[in-house]
């Protein structure tokens, strides 16, 4: 009786997972999606701090691409075009305040990147 009960629960959960597969998984990271307005805020909010722990300058500064992880709050990496062959991963974490904190920034060579 107890197996067919979790049987049962697997397949529920399972069917439940595969109708809602845009919703946030809370703690699974997001397929990598187009940057929108939001995320370009995130940037420009954050870019005098990326420039200040890299040593650089980098203009333009525009996302690309992100993934966001829903936390207590949300996590985001996101892929930066920061000039001609420059691309900055960032990744972000904005608490329930809606306050931006960088906790990890690199950058990499991009050949040929020019947008």
């Amino acid at each position: 009786m107890a197996s067919r009960f979790c049987l049962l629960l697997v397949v529920v959960l399972f069917a439940v997972a595969e109708s809602a597969p845009n919703s946030p998984v809370l703690g699974g990271w997001s397929k990598w999606k187009n940057a929108d307005k939001s995320v370009n805020e995130i940037c420009k909010n954050l870019q005098p701090e990326v420039e200040s722990t890299l040593g650089r300058y980098f203009s333009p500064f525009k996302a690309l691409t992100y993934q966001d992880q829903l936390v207590a709050g949300w996590n985001y990496k996101i892929k930066v075009y920061g000039g001609v062959n420059k691309l900055v991963i960032m990744e972000v974490h904005q608490n329930l305040t809606q306050y931006d904190s960088l906790t990890d920034v690199t950058v990499f060579p991009y050949p040929n990147a020019n947008f």
